[in-house]
């Protein structure tokens, strides 16, 4: 029995970040945020990719960007035609929000 909650423990911590990313896809896909933000391209709105590559190494302050706690590093130019959808991420519940960061995160490659 102990053997099996730690396998499960383990597994948890080993794939806990792929299920968090796949909530932050539906958030991401009902705030409908992919409207604009293309996951594959970016025009005139940056892509999740060109996001997650900015906010590399500064993932606090992405969470600080979703939160309405800072500005956007990415496009800083566009930062006030965003504050309202940067408004649907404010209500989002934390665990919530840290599921949408990862998303955009998990587009690194």
């Amino acid at each position: 029995m102990r053997c099996l909650c730690l396998l499960i423990t383990v597994g948890f911590l080993l794939f806990g970040f792929g299920v968090k990313a796949e909530e932050g896809k539906d958030i991401f896909e009902s705030l409908r945020c992919g409207s604009c933000h293309k996951v594959d391209i970016g025009k005139a709105t940056p892509s999740p990719k060109e996001i997650a590559q900015a906010y590399k190494g500064k993932e606090n302050q992405l969470q600080s960007y979703l939160k309405g706690e800072a500005d956007p590093i990415v496009n800083p130019e566009k930062g006030g035609m965003m504050k309202r959808y940067v408004e649907k991420t404010k209500a989002l519940k934390e665990g919530e929000r840290n599921a949408l960061a990862d998303f955009i995160l998990s587009h690194k490659d």
